[in-house]
């Protein structure tokens, strides 16, 4: 029977060589080299190994073969999570910072049991630490100034979510910010606000550029205005994740720019009146004065002094109405003083007043049902007397002029002032109520008419918390319709008030 041959004993592969003794480098040498601080102790906690940058911290307070325990034992504040008590093979491995006494270096110490005694490994963070403090100091100013201001701030994703808000933002559309986030422009607010926010995020979007802007949203009270500036979101790679928008209320500025315009308007317009309107009369009264002065007939003497007592007139009713028309633009209203009041009475002794300036005029009156109330008598003769004398002005000398006076539904009274003659044209029937602006001129009318009548009969009416209304046309003539509250309550009208602002939303 053949022989089978022997296997050949293998011997076993040689143990592989550390890095270091690959590269011909000691492992001693290596450990010099770390720039972390670290050591060893022996089971009794004798230093068998200091690392290079531990022995600078350590600054010969300890040297090999001391004991921890008595040569530095608040060493990293190792005794308040070792077990001195026990040998240093029998500790659990743990992890903590530490800070460094006397200094700003903060490290992340790491223990554990090694073969024959214990490694403790320190890893500098003061860096880290110093750049979490500055995140954390930053992340707060940012946080005070996100909740501390009135402006919205808000971020949106891609499809328009908002992804955050602030409180200010929230209480701008009248919600909270749970309300808001995760939830759509169409979701929170009208469909008109919606399309003019998605155009704006579109424009940011497809152009990646910051945009600022004014933008004026209806409200339940009235308009808001905001000033909105809106950019877009990059992550770290640079793609675009979204938007932000920061918008500031600037209702009050506006209007205060509107206040200070028309201000400045007013002093031109008072300007162009006193250097125009005034000077004429007065000129024409020292002219008439010079001619009064010379010899003359009692006659003439009598034709000179109706002349001047006429340009005299003419003064007067344009400076009360200079005199109301500051009021109610620096005080907000006419102020009032009702008290019992028949309206038909009043209505009377005015027409009886103008049927003595005018006696070449007929002036008709009429009453119907019961015409009493509280209202102020001074004021309302002040509303009769101007809007009669706008009918005998601006009417034909031969037509008539009716004020009829009525009771009306709700309780109201009302007062009509009707005349005949061309009507007044449509584009001007807006308008007839504001400030220096009159109706059509003619010759006879031009130099008459200041613009303020009117106004002021609106401001007296408003204050006693009734309504004018005009209506003109070429069969019925011109009819102004004042209707007033049987009642007016005796309040001073308050000062400039501040301007709406309702709830809107944030652009």
């Amino acid at each position: 029977m053949p022989s089978t041959p022997a296997k050949k004993r293998q011997r076993p592969p040689p143990a592989p060589s550390s890095t270091a003794e690959a590269s011909g480098v000691p492992l001693h040498a290596l450990l010099e080299g770390l720039p972390d601080a670290f050591f060893t102790l022996d089971a009794q906690w004798r230093f068998t190994y200091v690392s290079p940058r531990m022995a600078e911290l350590l600054d010969g307070a300890a040297n090999l073969g001391d004991d921890v325990r008595l040569a530095c034992s608040s060493l990293l504040g190792l005794g308040e999570h070792l077990r001195f008590e026990q040998p240093s093979t029998q500790q659990a491995a743990t992890r903590f910072e530490h800070d460094w006494p006397g200094g700003d270096l903060s490290f992340d110490v790491r223990a554990r049991v090694v073969h024959g005694g214990l490694l403790v490994h320190c890893r500098d963070i003061s860096g880290e630490r110093r750049a979490k403090e500055e995140l954390r100091r930053t992340s707060e100013v940012f946080r005070a100034v996100h909740e501390g201001t009135t402006d919205a701030i808000y971020t949106k994703d891609l499809e328009g979510r908002y992804q955050h808000i602030n409180a200010a933002g929230a209480r701008a559309v009248g919600r909270t910010v749970e309300e808001v986030l995760g939830r759509t422009d169409p979701e929170l607010f009208s469909a008109e606000v919606a399309r003019n926010n998605a155009a704006n995020d579109r424009e940011v979007l497809a152009f990646g550029r910051t945009i600022t802007y004014e933008d004026t949203q209806p409200g339940e009270d009235g308009p808001r205005v905001w000033l909105s500036t809106k950019g877009v979101l990059r992550d770290a790679n640079g793609k675009v994740v979204g938007l932000f928008g920061i918008s500031r209320d600037i209702t009050q500025r506006k209007w205060a720019e509107e206040e200070a315009r028309r201000h400045s308007e007013f002093q031109e317009q008072l300007m162009g009146i006193v250097s125009h309107d005034i000077r004429s009369p007065l000129g024409a009264i020292m002219n008439w004065s010079r001619v009064m002065a010379e010899a003359g007939t009692a006659e003439d003497a009598r034709r000179t002094s109706q002349r001047i007592a006429t340009a005299a007139v003419r003064i007067e009713r344009l400076t009360r109405l200079l005199l109301d028309f500051t009021r109610t633009r620096l005080m907000g209203g006419v102020a009032i003083e009702p008290r019992p009041v028949d309206l038909k009475d009043l209505v009377a002794r005015v027409a009886h007043e103008f049927r003595v300036a005018y006696p070449e005029r007929t002036i008709e009156v009429e009453q119907k049902g019961n015409t009493q109330g509280m209202w102020d008598p001074d004021r309302l003769g002040q509303v009769a007397s101007n809007l009669l004398e706008n009918a005998l002005k601006f009417g034909p000398p031969d037509s008539p002029v009716r004020l009829v006076t009525h009771a009306a539904r709700g309780n109201k009274v009302a007062l009509e002032v009707c005349n005949g003659g061309r009507p007044i044209p449509a584009h001007l029937v807006p308008h007839l109520f504001e400030p220096f602006r009159s109706g059509p001129q003619t010759t006879r009318t031009l130099k008459m008419s200041y613009g303020l009548g009117l106004y002021i009969v609106r401001e007296i009416v408003q204050a006693h918390g009734g309504a004018i209304e005009v209506t003109s046309t070429e069969e019925d003539g011109t009819r102004f319709t004042v209707t007033l509250p049987r009642r007016s309550l005796p309040a001073r009208p308050p000062g400039q008030p501040s301007p709406r602002v309702p709830r809107s939303e944030p652009r």
